[in-house]
């Protein structure tokens, strides 16, 4: 201990002598080498400076890279049908098994999600249901934000199959993919309600059509080919004469006023907005149909750019649809 004391009080009086000797060298520099020892010095510490300056700023932003790339996103995947435990349910040899799932985020910020499955079994198949529209992708929302999915197994082996689920997560701008992609019918003909709030917003499911008093009829798209009809005066869809399954969305929107008129403005990706104004008279819309929910008639006139509507006799949504060019 004493002899390393020893050794560093020499060090350091090695170097404040050398400190000291430099220092006296540049005191006698001329002007000329005096002011490039200054230029030199000054050149030398900004790019040690920028050096360390830019190092920080590339491990910064590698670093953030990182966490972005391999931050673990954490749900919840549970479920009410019995014999499902941790992700896993077991299904009888020759069984079909449909189950209820529900997928909650803990993630602060929203998400994109999907259900995948595997098992070493041979002769299964998984399915979403038709009875929910196909939500094996989608986004989730914030934490406490959930899913209600709906599979349907079929084992069509020897032996039981134990099939496990999985979920991955990732953020909005990526995409994910599932390997449960095609539809099964629980039902041949299945029937989906949707309620659009008064804004014609925020879609919901329910589980039956809604009260005349309080929604009207939009619109039902449909799986395979249909003509759905709707009835209001007995608040009932007619299909027609079907020759498949078939699973249709039937959509409804919330009423504050015994007439609306609203405006289904369509960009070129097909994505739909609503209004109450008709789009500008510049050419950038052009208008492609009409309907209401009653026995109302709505017209379109190109040349005062407006909607009209006769034959009122109900509560009535009238929706004029333009396409953008």
């Amino acid at each position: 201990m004493e002899k390393a004391k020893k050794y560093m009080n020499k060090l350091f009086k090695k170097i404040s002598i050398s400190i000291k000797r430099s220092w006296r060298k540049l005191k006698y520099l001329d002007k000329t080498q005096l002011n490039y020892f200054i230029v030199t010095s000054f050149i030398g510490l900004f790019c040690v400076f920028t050096a360390t300056t830019y190092s920080l700023f590339t491990v910064t932003k590698y670093l953030n890279a990182a966490v972005i790339t391999i931050a673990k996103l954490n749900y919840t995947l549970s479920s009410s049908t019995s014999g499902y435990s941790n992700g896993s349910i077991t299904v009888d040899a020759g069984k079909t098994l449909a189950v209820d799932l529900t997928l909650t985020s803990s993630n602060s910020f929203k998400t994109k999600y999907a259900l995948n499955y595997n098992t070493s079994a041979t002769d299964v198949s998984v399915y979403y249901s038709q009875n929910l529209k196909n939500n094996m992708v989608g986004t989730v929302g914030t934490s406490g934000s959930s899913i209600n999915m709906r599979v349907v197994i079929v084992n069509d082996g020897s032996t039981s199959a134990t099939i496990n689920f999985t979920i991955a997560g990732g953020y909005t701008q990526n995409s994910l993919t599932s390997n449960i992609s095609s539809g099964y019918y629980e039902q041949d003909i299945t029937i989906r309600t949707v309620l659009y709030d008064e804004n014609f917003a925020n879609p919901t499911s329910a589980s039956s059509f809604p009260d005349q008093n309080n929604y009207a009829y939009y619109k039902t798209e449909c799986t395979e080919s249909a003509n759905p009809v709707w009835d209001n005066d007995i608040n009932t869809l007619n299909l027609g004469n079907l020759t498949k399954q078939n699973s249709c969305d039937v959509y409804f929107k919330k009423i504050t006023s015994d007439i609306e008129i609203y405006f289904n403005l369509t960009d070129s990706a097909g994505n739909s907005t609503f209004t109450k104004d008709a789009p500008p008279k510049d050419g950038s819309y052009t208008f492609t149909g009409a309907t209401c929910n009653s026995n109302a008639t709505a017209t379109w006139n190109s040349d005062s750019w407006n909607l009209s509507v006769t034959g009122i006799d109900a509560k009535t949504l009238c929706v004029a649809t333009f396409t953008a060019n």
